[in-house]
């Protein structure tokens, strides 16, 4: 049986994928959250580019990390290679369970939006979410082609949407939320505060970009397309969200931004009148859609390595003729759908961004090792270490954050983590830092 993916994957289909991923609901919610906690459109514009520094900072390091060892898993195979089988063990099934979470939030999503739009009652969209699921994960049991095509249609149509909404919101717009503050708004060391909540909320809608290390193993010339796809990411997504905020306050007053809960439906309503809940809906749908089905894409890589690497079922190695690790796919599918059906992913979620901090950060550690160890690779962090540095430096200050904001809830994840710790002590014989296995390809 074949063991590893087909390298069918150009840069172009890597680029669409994660920023199909990137770009999903967080962009319709979050910016009445920053503005609030801000009080000042300028200073939401300042967490907004912020979030786009940090972001580029996380894919440099992750464009050296994936060059070095370009094969499907992601961060799991960094850990493997740097700690050793029980550090990967923690990293790839920490991280698997988090995007099963992931996968089923989006698609009861998916499934709220496509009800409102066919007028279905809202009770429908866990049973249309699980639905959505069962479809998309089809699609990608044909074959990797099939699934690429359709992230690539899918959020050439989104984005196109969203770019849309910019030119209306253009002419549309009186430009009444560029000036004012929010009675009560933060200054002096109180604005440290109100950034690091925001903050949260914008590194939570930028996430996603680490996504592309998972299909390392398909991308033909990983060298020179990984980084590519990781730069050219991040830097659309940064202009994309600046540009959406700047059509928020360009149409909305900043009070009613920092009031509401989905600011794109508000701005749309401004601009479309009483056609915007069809209008917005529609755009929603394709926005989660793409989200839902680039998630669904990259999990099962992380799934296939942790098992052809002998840290879970080798029956979960298995890849089809279409090149689809066909059985992970459908473990991730049917745990995705038993927490759509249930509603148990909602506990999950909120335990989404301790994981990212605490293994995107330990990524960092991961890199320091690697590089003493052999100091050439096809891609280089520039500014090495101070690029490194700073971007754990942050997500070391946003982990404190969420343990003072978010107590329970944080030390829950770290519980989780720790569990998953013990685990592999407990079933995972530690032999070194083997490499990735060179069977043939499928």
């Amino acid at each position: 049986m074949p063991l590893r993916l087909r390298k069918t994957l150009g840069w172009g289909d890597g680029l669409a994928l994660v920023v199909g991923i990137m770009v999903g609901s967080g962009i319709f919610r979050t910016p009445g959250l920053v503005a609030s906690s801000l009080g000042r459109p300028a200073l939401t514009f300042v967490a907004w580019a912020l979030g786009g520094a940090v972001g580029l900072l996380g894919a440099l390091v992750f464009a050296e990390l994936s060059t070095r060892h370009p094969h499907a898993g992601g961060k799991y195979v960094y850990a493997r290679e740097s700690f050793g089988r029980r550090a990967g063990f923690v990293v790839g099934w920490i991280e698997a369970l988090t995007y099963c979470a992931a996968v089923a939030a989006i698609g009861v999503v998916c499934g709220d939006y496509l009800s409102r739009l066919v007028g279905w009652p809202p009770r429908a969209a866990s049973a249309v979410g699980v639905a959505l699921i069962v479809t998309v994960t089809a699609v990608h049991l044909v074959g990797v082609r099939l699934g690429t095509m359709a992230q690539n249609l899918v959020t050439a149509a989104k984005v196109l949407a969203l770019l849309g909404v910019l030119v209306v919101a253009a002419f549309a717009g009186s430009g009444a939320g560029w000036t004012g503050s929010l009675p009560g708004a933060p200054t002096g060391t109180a604005l440290l505060g109100a950034m690091a909540v925001a903050f949260q909320a914008v590194i939570w809608t930028y996430y996603g970009y680490p996504d592309a290390a998972k299909i390392a193993e398909e991308m033909k010339d990983p060298d020179r397309s990984l980084p590519r796809v990781f730069l050219g990411a991040i830097a659309s997504v940064t202009a994309l969200y600046l540009l959406l905020n700047a059509a928020f306050v360009h149409v909305l007053p900043f009070d009613r931004i920092a009031r509401s809960t989905l600011v794109a439906g508000d701005a749309a309503e401004a601009m479309f009148g009483p056609r915007a809940g069809t209008v917005m809906s529609g755009l929603a749908l394709l926005v989660v859609l793409a989200s839902l089905n680039g998630n669904l894409f990259v999990t099962p890589r992380v799934v296939f390595g942790l098992s052809r690497d002998g840290l879970g079922p080798r029956a979960l190695s298995r890849v089809n003729a279409g090149g689809t690790p066909w059985t992970a796919l459908l473990l991730v599918a049917v745990v995705a759908v038993l927490l759509a059906a249930t509603g148990t992913f909602e506990r999950l979620l909120s335990l989404a961004i301790t994981f990212i901090l605490v293994t995107d950060g330990f990524m960092v550690v991961v890199l320091f090792k690697l590089r003493a160890r052999r100091a050439a690779a096809p891609f280089l962090v520039p500014l090495y270490p101070l690029v490194p540095l700073l971007f754990l430096c942050i997500y070391a200050v946003l982990l404190i954050g969420a343990m003072i904001e978010q107590p329970s809830i944080t030390l829950i994840g770290l519980a989780a983590l720790g569990f998953v710790g013990l685990v592999s002590r407990l079933v995972v014989a530690e032999d070194g830092t083997a490499s990735a296995p060179d069977q043939p390809t499928a």
